[in-house]
C-alpha cells in the first residue's frame, strides 16, 4: 500500500518515485481501497515521481473509470517533467481533474 495523508476533505495518496508495473500492484489496491471505503475526493500526489510506465498509466485509467462508475472523482498534483509528459501523452491527465497543491 502507498502512503496516504487527510489534507481537510481530500485524500492524498503520494505514488513514491517510481509508478512502474513492478509497484503497479500497491497503487491499484490502494486506489480501489479508497474508491470503496473513502467519502472524502482523492487526489494522486506525482510530486516525488520521477518515472512512470504504462503499467502505472493503465492501473491509474482503469482506476479513473472504476471511480466513475462509483460516482467518485480522482484529481492529481505535482507531475512535472517526464511524468507530466507520460500522462498527457496518453490522455489520463484530461481523465484526473488538476488539483491545488
Amino acid at each position: 500500500m502507498l502512503d496516504t495523508r487527510i489534507e481537510g476533505h481530500r485524500l492524498i495518496i503520494l505514488i513514491g518515485l517510481e509508478c512502474l508495473a513492478l509497484n503497479s500492484n500497491d497503487l491499484r489496491e490502494s486506489l480501489f481501497d479508497a474508491l470503496t471505503t473513502s467519502n472524502q475526493e482523492i487526489c494522486l500526489d506525482f510530486s516525488q515521481t520521477r518515472f512512470i510506465d504504462a503499467a502505472g498509466v493503465g492501473v491509474i485509467a482503469a482506476m479513473v473509470y472504476e471511480g466513475r462508475r462509483k460516482n467518485k472523482s480522482i484529481s492529481m498534483t505535482g507531475a512535472s517533467g517526464s511524468v507530466l509528459q507520460m500522462l498527457r501523452s496518453t490522455g489520463i491527465d484530461r481523465l484526473l481533474a488538476a488539483s491545488p497543491a
